[in-house]
């Protein structure tokens, strides 16, 4: 085996190696080469996304962090560069660098990394996680490796145990072989310049003692729990590997579930066939704050949640056994008995529906999509002025392709397809002819004007439909009104047509205008949409880590 030297004079430390530094009774089984999962050395440019990594820096609280994940050619192991990692105690953040790969729920995993800290006092984390994220228990942390109180520890049976106390500005390479079905993972630490290993271990329970822990992502952090860490720190070499061949999934664009276009088809192939509800996909949908999405999951809420994303209509979900905020158990009530008014929907019982739901917002008055729902609902009733009230609650949703659909099946339900838009038609021009009040459009005629572009859409009759955006634009420009939210409609319209070097400059004249971030995030995301669509990828990218942060 060959030791690391000094960094920025070291020789690479190769994936095919991945096993190098196992303990000699790992050997046996480690022979078969590992199939590469995750190979990053950082010298190659990488980019960020849902296949490869995230980078989380300032950019979970409103306060906004001040630490730092970034490129640095300052130490490194192999090539000319790592990654730094800066915590700024106090900040209310931390800066984090979160890797994906596809989920192994059984079989052997094999982890190396090396990484340097300049002050082993300071806390830093590293861990191996899976779709419950980083909480203690099954499908949660699997391995887990940090400094506590000046000395690097793993925490096995949830337990933190000492290994060693570590020095400043030393590189040490990290080996971790994790066999998913039994639970237990092998341990060898290797410091440079050194042959015989600080550690190896054997047979350590993983984090939350549990056989089949599954495991999909990996976590370098600093403090993310007390916030009082200094630390700065460097990571290079990532490797991960299976000793199985998984296929690598496709690369789609990211930062999108999919492209608009095809989400707003989706969803109205969905309510052609019968009123029904429209997916969640966020738990955001149901009053969660971004930063209970980690404490949730932290607390055992995550697979209920997620089902409840995956599947609208099913059956409703054991709540798990551990007692979070009441205010959490509220939400997660709701989501339930949403899900439970939407297979009364889809049953053809909308006044049940309509009951659940609004027991749900009892629960939950900020969730959206239960406002979503009773308006489609009462739609099914044939109560469209009652559905208009409801989407009125909801109108910052207008980037929402989801907000699109139901507003076109609102307005098309007052009168049959045919005539529908030509009811709609004579109101919306009447919009036209006087300029738009300066602060901004009238609930009502905001409504209809609304719904009659969504109908044009829904009836793919998008050169109508971007002409009237346009001209709706046009009119809250001459009254100094906000115009933005029509520009992109408009830029919509031009998608649906496969115009998209006009999409692109719509939207980006609604990019120039807008001030409200969650529409901002939608159009930088059809941007994006239109970058991948033309091949070009760096304009792509550049748009997609809006989303995901990047290294810098």
């Amino acid at each position: 085996m060959t030791a690391l030297r000094a960094s920025g004079r070291a020789a690479a430390v190769a994936a095919a190696s991945l096993a190098w530094a196992l303990p000699a009774a790992s050997e046996a089984r480690a022979l078969v080469r590992p199939a590469p999962l995750v190979s990053y050395s950082f010298d190659a440019d990488v980019a960020t996304g849902p296949d490869t990594f995230a980078v989380w820096q300032g950019a979970r609280h409103a306060k906004g962090g001040r630490g730092r994940v970034g490129y640095s050619s300052a130490f490194h192991v192999s090539g000319h560069r790592s990654v730094e990692l800066r915590d700024v105690p106090g900040d209310g953040d931390f800066p984090e660098l979160q890797g994906y790969f596809p989920v192994r729920g059984t079989g052997r995993l094999y982890f190396h990394f090396a990484f340097l800290t300049t002050d082993p006092k300071q806390e830093l984390n590293v861990a191996l996680a899976g779709p419950r994220c980083f909480q203690m228990g099954k499908d949660g942390i699997g391995f887990w490796l940090g400094t506590k109180d000046g000395l690097l520890v793993h925490y096995s049976d949830s337990i933190p145990k000492r290994l060693f106390v570590p020095r400043a500005f030393v590189w040490y390479a990290v080996d971790v072989a994790y066999d998913v079905d039994s639970g237990r993972y092998d341990l060898a630490i290797h410091a440079e310049g050194r042959d015989e290993p600080l550690v190896s271990l054997r047979a350590q329970a993983n984090t939350p003692s549990q056989p089949g822990s599954a495991i999909d992502k990996f976590s370098f952090v600093g403090s993310p729990h007390t916030d009082d860490s200094r630390v700065v720190y460097y990571v290079d070499d990532v490797v991960i590997g299976g000793d199985a061949s998984v296929a690598a999934l496709p690369f789609v664009a990211p930062g999108r579930r999919r492209l608009f276009v095809d989400s707003f088809t989706e969803y109205q192939r969905l309510l052609r066939e019968r009123p029904r509800c429209l997916p969640a996909t966020d738990p955001e949908d149901f009053g969660f704050e971004p930063d209970d999405v980690a404490a949730l999951a932290a607390a055992g809420y995550s697979e209920s949640l997620q089902r409840l994303l995956a599947a609208p209509g099913a059956p409703p979900v054991a709540m798990p056994a551990e007692h979070g905020p009441e205010r959490w158990q509220g939400l997660l009530r709701a989501a339930a008995a949403w899900s439970s008014g939407c297979a009364s929907l889809d049953a053809g019982d909308a006044a049940g529906a309509l009951e659940r739901f609004a027991a749900a917002r009892q629960a939950a008055p900020k969730a959206r999509i239960l406002v979503l729902s009773q308006a489609l609902a009462l739609t099914a009733q044939g109560r469209a002025a009652a559905a208009d009230e409801r989407l009125s609650l909801v109108s910052e949703w207008r980037h929402d392709a989801r907000y699109a659909v139901a507003s076109a099946y609102v307005g098309l339900a007052r009168k049959d397809l045919a005539d529908a838009l030509a009811w709609l038609r004579d109101p919306a021009a009447a919009a036209l002819d006087r300029d738009a009040p300066p602060g901004g459009e009238e609930p009502v005629t905001g409504r209809v004007t609304e719904q009659y572009y969504y109908g044009l859409l829904w009836k793919a009759e998008w050169d109508d439909a971007r002409d009237y955006a346009l001209r709706m634009a046009e009119r809250a420009a001459r009254a100094g009104a906000p115009g933005a939210a029509w520009s992109a409609r408009a830029a919509d319209a031009s998608f649906f047509r496969k115009d998209l070097a006009e999409a692109r400059e719509l939207y980006e004249g609604a990019l120039a205008e807008e001030k409200d971030w969650g529409a901002l995030r939608e159009i930088y995301l059809k941007l994006a949409d239109l970058a991948y669509l033309a091949g070009d990828t760096e304009r792509e990218r550049s748009l997609r880590e809006h989303y995901y942060g990047r290294l810098r």
